[in-house]
């Protein structure tokens, strides 16, 4: 790999792996830097649209990233009188998996490694410039022919290249937490749902990951102070949700808490150092596709730079990529950030808009716009892979 274009990045997670991954299957010499001392997944279960699976086998990783993953048939929202509002079948062409983050994380660990990426734990970014150069805690710097930063919401490569235009935070958060699964929790007729109730300003998200563990989701207003603790009050959220008291229960002690990021940036990249993922264009949660969105701009990355035989060709190369990429990218950020705003409606105001809304074809066709789009790169990719 002595003659191959270099590129070093900052971020260990789904979409600096992703990219890593990508990358390396096209020729290049690729370097991840991770600033924990091992890979580690953060958040409990995660939601893996058509797009992201076409990634993922793209890159090899899909048979392990989806290996005993829960397959829904139905995304199905209910009142606070558990009474369904709308129960929307998921095609047969538009996939949908919920799998354990840290499965994801290690499917797309291995792809890299096995394309011949390196991966460095323990090491930082604080820093980075235009060169393709990254800066460490440590006080060194490294530079190669590109530098990526995937480095999450606080994204040290962002500030550093001045990048950020907007970074707001949402008023509602989430307690997010894994809870054994145990036989009967959900009703036979519902076992193939994703499920989300509605209380007020208060949601719960039920969220079957394997026939192991159950992601739970339970949102509200930071405002809430009662609702919101980390020691879940369990009676509270009984009380806001019974039919589901039984897995409230169940909640341990590991809850994390946060509330949403929306970043926008003036640009994805500066001379040779680029941005993707939580780092350019955070959305919130809502249409799942935070990690398929970083996944995907990954690929498109690596297909925009395949072929590129010197590091003069790369700054054009990243403007042309994020001109083809970043309209696909905002609109799923914008509607998933428009479907947060229906948390602070009147209950039974909520329940008409959800209703009317998904039964309009146009509506449902945005919503779902980003999981049923082809991913830049799939075929490509598929073909090398089969050749």
């Amino acid at each position: 790999m002595g003659n191959a274009l270099t590129a070093i990045i900052a971020g260990g997670g789904l979409g600096g792996l992703a990219t890593a991954a990508a990358l390396a299957r096209t020729g290049w010499d690729v370097t991840v830097y991770e600033r924990q001392n091992e890979l580690r997944a953060t958040g409990s279960g995660i939601y893996i649209w058509e797009n992201g699976l076409k990634v993922l086998e793209a890159l090899g990783a899909c048979d392990k990233a989806s290996d005993g993953a829960f397959q829904g048939t139905h995304f199905e929202q209910r009142d606070n009188q558990n009474q369904i509002i709308e129960s929307a079948a998921i095609p047969a062409g538009r996939r949908l998996i919920t799998t354990e983050r840290s499965q994801l994380l290690a499917s797309l660990r291995d792809a890299a490694l096995d394309a011949g990426a390196r991966i460095m734990t323990g090491t930082e970014v604080i820093g980075a410039t235009p060169r393709g150069e990254l800066q460490f805690s440590s006080g060194a710097t490294a530079r190669a022919d590109l530098a990526i930063g995937a480095d999450g919401v606080w994204s040290k490569v962002r500030q550093a290249l001045g990048l950020e235009q907007v970074h707001e935070q949402s008023l509602e958060g989430a307690l997010r937490t894994m809870i054994p699964a145990m036989k009967d929790d959900i009703p036979a007729a519902d076992a193939s749902k994703y499920i989300e109730n509605w209380n007020g300003t208060r949601r719960l998200l039920i969220t079957p990951v394997n026939d192991r563990v159950t992601y739970l989701a339970l949102t509200c207003p930071s405002t809430d102070l009662k609702a919101k603790n980390t020691t879940v009050d369990k009676g509270l959220w009984s009380a806001a949700f019974p039919q589901w008291a039984h897995l409230i229960e169940r909640i341990g002690r590991e809850v994390s808490w946060g509330v949403y990021s929306v970043i926008k940036c003036r640009a994805w990249s500066s001379g040779r150092t680029v941005i993707l993922g939580d780092a350019a264009h955070a959305q919130p949660p809502n249409l799942g596709q935070g990690g398929g969105m970083a996944m995907q701009n990954g690929l498109a990355l690596a297909t925009a730079l395949w072929g590129i035989t010197t590091q003069q060709q790369i700054p054009d190369a990243l403007e042309k990529w994020e001109q083809e990429e970043r309209e696909i990218v905002e609109h799923c950020q914008k509607w998933s950030t428009l479907y947060g705003e229906v948390t602070f409606l009147p209950d039974d105001v909520r329940a008409t808009v959800i209703k009317s809304a998904m039964a309009n074809p146009w509506v449902a066709n945005q919503i779902f716009r980003a999981a049923n789009h082809i991913p830049t790169g799939f075929e490509t990719f598929a073909a090398s892979t089969t050749s």
